[in-house]
């Protein structure tokens, strides 16, 4: 379960239990609400689970599968290359309908596509590499000073830290092994390292994890309109890696990492669930492989060490001139994985400093 803890800036006032309390009630809702979409999108892949194992049991039996593993083992080794083809030889003897099988797969690969996904429209981000372009070409955030009258620039130490959320679940022999934060306000760090993997997957299992946490700032607005906030941010470093075995003929998996920006705009400090908040959901595109788990990507380079991004992000709402708000700017990352019959490790590790935030009203 989740640890929301909420750092609060060391000029705050001294707070009365009452306040006290109404902080821990506010972080309830907000990890009960957390809690449901998190849910939701893990109630949508067990269903999905439930109802193409059983369809994938129709096909092919526990009985049947039983018998063609034994029948391979007893013949030979176990593991060599021939292990594939002579399950699949084995399956066509039973009477299993392998091109049903197959089409079970590929309408799994889509339906899970639909969950984790979604439908985000397509939005770049401004990349500033770290190289000598950097020294010769400045910045656009440091190139064009801010107009004071528009907007307002944060720097680090920033006035509060949040490790807003944290999930895992695995079905069958799937574990998540490592859920870590790299949340650390004395140096604007952020990010996580996430870690699974299952090497003895069933019919179909699952595997998911999720880690968010970042920075707040106090912004007043101008005028009204929708907020611009714009995060400039530096990878330290930033490796999504899948590893897959192909246990059996009838194999297959589908997973994928992802690392997204968001942007969330509180009215008030003690406020846990955003009056608006919007997200880059590609601001680390990951890796989206699915196959028999023959071929895998292994350990993919996101953001090269060192690699500068800017990031302009727009709320979808307006807010009130003269309007006192607590702007966030946090990192997700997601891992989300399913396997049948095929042997993965997982794993996200990516760390990033977030060198300044800039904010304007539009």
């Amino acid at each position: 379960m989740s640890q929301d803890t909420l750092e609060r800036p060391t000029s705050a006032p001294a707070t009365t239990r009452a306040d006290e309390l109404l902080l821990e009630r506010l972080q309830a809702i907000h990890q009960r609400s957390r809690e449901t979409e998190w849910r939701k999108t893990t109630d949508q892949l067990d269903a999905l689970r439930g109802e193409f194992a059983a369809e994938q049991r129709e096909i092919l039996s526990p009985e049947v599968r039983e018998k063609i593993r034994g029948s391979i083992v007893r013949g030979g080794d176990p593991r060599g290359p021939g292990q594939r083809f002579q399950s699949l030889a084995k399956a066509r003897e039973y009477g299993v309908d392998l091109i049903r099988l197959k089409s079970l797969h590929e309408r799994l690969h889509g339906r899970f596509n639909e969950i984790v996904k979604g439908h985000t429209a397509f939005n770049i981000h401004e990349n500033v590499v770290g190289s000598l372009a950097d020294v010769l070409e400045l910045p656009p955030i440091l190139f064009f000073p801010p107009d004071p009258d528009k907007e307002k620039l944060f720097f680090p130490a920033y006035d509060g830290s949040w490790d807003r959320f944290e999930q895992n679940q695995a079905s069958g022999d799937g574990t998540v092994t490592e859920n870590f934060s790299y949340l650390d306000g004395s140096m604007a760090r952020f990010g996580a390292r996430l870690s699974a993997h299952n090497h003895d997957a069933g019919d179909i299992d699952l595997i998911c994890a999720y880690r968010e946490g970042g920075y707040l700032v106090p912004f007043k607005t101008l005028k009204a309109g929708i907020l611009q906030v714009k995060a400039d941010l530096t990878a330290l470093l930033c490796r999504h890696h899948v590893s897959t075995y192909d246990e059996w003929g009838w194999s297959d998996f589908h997973a994928t990492t992802r690392g997204r920006l968001i942007a969330a705009v509180f009215w008030n400090w003690e406020d846990n669930d955003p009056a608006n908040e919007v997200s880059q959901d590609w601001f680390v595109a990951g890796l989206d492989c699915s196959g028999d788990g023959e071929s895998f990507p292994g350990t993919s380079v996101q953001a090269t060490p060192g690699e500068r991004r800017i990031v302009n992000l727009f709320t979808s709402m307006a807010f009130p001139a003269g309007q006192n708000l607590w702007v966030y700017v946090g990192l997700s990352d997601r891992i989300y994985s399913w396997i049948n019959d095929v042997s993965i490790d997982i794993s996200i590790d990516s760390a990033w400093v977030l060198n300044s935030i800039a904010i304007r009203s539009l």
